[in-house]
């Protein structure tokens, strides 16, 4: 992507330090980032240090408005951008007025509160807040930085559905436990700008419920407003108990020196910065519930409401009594009581964490730091905010039951974070529907295209507006044709083709009208994507554009999918009860085997397999959720498809779990197996049950050989890789490379 920030300053400021974490992460992914700024500050160097460009427009006063714009209008020009991403409020509103002379690239917004101080603002302040609620329906996507703040501005009238939380992202590299001196009464701490805001008089009437500690107030901002604190604090009497320090840049130290951080915000707090920074540090956080900051800690006891002083005094007391090294110990045979008592009495003891980690004359609390790494690293907030950014891609399929299409495309919107993703099913429900975010159903019977259907489709590809069109399956192919002709803006088209074509004739009459309609239109598509390799020539052969074929096999996810204790003789087929599958001709072998192995046992798993009629030996168990135990639990996998199969997904499967396999010789069964397992031909129960006989008889009970072929060729890693090159790439035909690049984990 080319992505231009727009931003304020570049000052002291949580904002601002969220901005340079985030521009700097995405220009080592691989994007071109700039940065436009109205003021220049301390944090240009460090953007081009990292490789961001960094371009300040120069606003010289409140009214230079025609001069300034058209500086900032040139400035984005330059940069080309894909994607224009406002920073805070005024920005915002920059960033969607550029819009028409920038190409129209897509307009993120950036919000950074949960509540505004638009009281505490001027005229042109509220302004500015009035036209940010009015005009957030034309952003294409809006980014809070909190749960808090997303719902404050959906009760102002931002769009739900396009209006996103991105947690934070904290160094964890910079803000690390750091040495500091010993003390014997605890010491905490509040950071942040001098403002009303942060509600320093609330903290300061705390501290003089809480004798025998210490108190460092960090941060600059309005004088006056600081003049009025430390009278304050001399009028409380406790002044010599309080040292005030300016903004410091060196702030892991800062934090180091306290045993505990106080955030006492009354109002506007999304994603509280100084709190994720003190917990990568090691210090424990008492914060006022405001914002997101009992999700960030994650310990309801050490939250307190907004303003209530005593409230947080208490808070205070319990940190101080229970972080003492007393209150970590017992001793050998004494009573707890009595324990409680020595703690009460204990008021100068050096403060210590309930997950203490001490080494070398300092304490740090492990569980902050690690739930900041878990939850709140630089990574998470990169990969977060690149999917939010990305192209959208709509998957336009038939259905989303269990079948390996199906699952296939479950798992590419799950393993590509860096894309959008929209999902339109046409029929409703399924097994994957659940499982997957942003899922719009046409609600259409099955092979039975409606008017209210085309209303549906129509409403939704004018709201979501996405970049690339994948067709899914046939009739998802032809939908995503009809959604094309529904964009005004030129859209670029993938077909992904997931069976073999065997005969028409074998299709049902629906579905062979709509394989012949797409040979008509395959001019369409800017590629034609084929799990298997003669799908793709059967395909070519009826008339499909072998110009814009690619091929990309199925992958298998190594780490759900493997080797378990097989049972003894224990035969099985997996697959929807389909005449493709062909589970008569799997019977019928059954029968074979069980007449010279009667220890043999079989079961049947997929959709629909009840009304099958199998002999009592052989067990169905219908759809089942736990497809992996049961074949990791197989002696031999069967595959009896008689034709339609493209990539089996039932065979590598079985491969993954090293099960051995017998299948007919349909699709890409023979390019998946390699040398693994058995071929048979399709529809010839002897030749199946002869190889089943043969795999029991030479007491083979695992193929290992199998599991390193998937690994080496076809795992999920590889076709996401794939996939995520195609999605990023397609634009337009004139962006084509002369030769289509092929999927090189899978040719041999």
């Amino acid at each position: 992507m080319r992505i231009a920030f727009i931003i304020r300053d570049l000052g002291h400021g949580g904002a601002q330090r969220q901005l340079v974490l985030l521009a700097a992460g995405m220009r080592r992914e691989g994007h071109d980032v700039s940065v436009i700024h109205f003021y220049d500050g301390a944090f240009r160097a460090e953007l081009e240090a990292a490789g961001v460009r960094t371009v300040c427009v120069g606003k010289k006063s409140r009214w230079d408005l025609l001069g300034f714009f058209f500086r900032l209008v040139k400035a984005a020009r330059t940069s080309r951008p894909d994607v224009l991403h406002g920073y805070l409020a005024e920005s915002n509103l920059m960033a969607l007025f550029l819009k028409p002379f920038c190409g129209f690239p897509r307009i993120a917004w950036g919000v950074r509160d949960s509540q505004t101080d638009a009281h505490l603002w001027g005229l042109l302040g509220r302004l500015s807040f009035r036209l940010n609620c009015l005009l957030a329906r034309f952003a294409d996507v809006i980014i809070c930085n909190s749960s808090a703040g997303r719902d404050y501005y959906l009760a102002r009238g931002y769009p739900a559905h396009k209006t996103h939380v991105v947690p934070n992202g904290i160094d964890t590299g910079r803000f690390q436990p750091k040495p500091h001196p010993r003390s014997d009464a605890p010491t905490f701490g509040l950071v942040g700008r001098l403002s009303p805001m942060k509600d320093h008089a609330t903290f300061l009437k705390a501290a003089t419920l809480v004798p025998d500690a210490r108190f460092v107030i960090v941060g600059s901002g309005d004088e006056n407003y600081a003049q009025e604190m430390r009278t304050l604090a001399a009028a409380l009497g406790i002044a010599d108990r309080v040292t005030w320090l300016p903004a410091q840049d060196d702030m892991p130290s800062v934090y180091a020196g306290f045993d505990c951080l106080v955030n006492a915000s009354a109002f506007g707090e999304g994603f509280s910065n100084v709190i994720g920074e003190a917990m990568a540090c090691g210090v424990p956080c008492i914060a006022s519930d405001v914002g997101d900051s009992a999700a960030i800690i994650g310990d309801p006891s050490h939250i307190f409401p907004a303003g209530d002083h005593e409230a947080l005094a208490g808070r205070m007391l319990d940190f101080a009594k229970q972080s003492s090294p007393l209150a970590l110990r017992e001793e050998p045979g004494a009573p707890q009581k009595e324990n409680a008592i020595k703690l009460q009495n204990a008021p100068h003891a050096r403060p210590r964490s309930a997950h203490l980690a001490e080494r070398d004359g300092y304490s740090a609390d492990a569980k902050p730091r690690q739930r900041i790494i878990d939850e709140f690293s630089i990574e998470r907030l990169i990969e977060r905010t690149t999917g939010l950014l990305g192209k959208k891609v709509m998957w336009i399929t038939t259905g989303l039951g269990s079948g390996g299409a199906e699952m296939m495309l479950a798992q590419l919107v799950s393993g590509l974070p860096k894309l959008q993703h929209v999902v339109v099913s046409l029929t409703r429900g399924g097994k994957h529907a659940a499982a997957l975010s942003n899922v719009h159903s046409l609600d259409m019977p099955a092979g039975k295209p409606t008017l209210k259907a085309l209303w549906r489709l129509l409403r939704i590809v004018r709201r979501e507006k996405p970049d690339v069109l994948m067709g899914w399956m046939y009739h998802g192919c032809l939908v995503a044709a009809l959604a094309k002709f529904m964009r005004v803006k030129r859209t670029p088209m993938i077909w992904n083709i997931r069976q073999s074509l065997y005969d028409l004739k074998l299709e049902k009459r629906g579905s062979a009208l709509v394989i012949r309609a797409l040979a008509g239109l395959s001019w369409l598509p800017d590629r034609i994507t084929y799990n298997s390799r003669l799908s793709s020539q059967q395909h070519e052969a009826i008339g499909y554009r072998a110009s814009k074929t690619q091929l990309i096999a199925n992958g298998f996810d190594l780490t759900k999918w493997t080797p378990g204790t097989p049972a003894p003789a224990l035969i099985g087929r997996f697959g929807r009860n389909a005449a493709m599958k062909d589970y008569p001709t799997f019977i019928e072998a059954a029968k074979l085997i069980h007449a010279k192995h009667p220890e043999a046992r079989f079961i049947i798993v997929g959709a629909e397999t009840e009304t099958l009629d199998a002999p009592p030996f052989i067990e169905v168990l219908g759809e089942r959720a736990d497809l992996p135990a049961l074949t990791a639990s197989l002696n031999i996998a069967v595959s009896s498809s008689a034709f339609g199969e493209g990539f089996p997904n039932v065979v590598g499967e079985a491969m993954a779990c090293a099960v051995p396999v017998v299948a007919t010789d349909i699709g890409d069964t023979r390019w998946v197996m390699g040398d693994s397992g058995h071929i048979v031909p399709p529809g010839d129960p002897q030749a199946l049950a002869k190889a089943c006989i043969g795999i029991l008889e030479a007491g083979i009970t695992q193929d290992h050989a199998a599991r390193e072929r998937i690994e080496r060729h076809f795992s999920l890693t590889s076709v996401l890789r794939a996939f995520e090159t195609l999605l990023s790439t397609t634009e337009s035909p004139t962006h084509r490379p002369t030769v289509l690049p092929t999927y090189q984990p899978c040719v041999e």
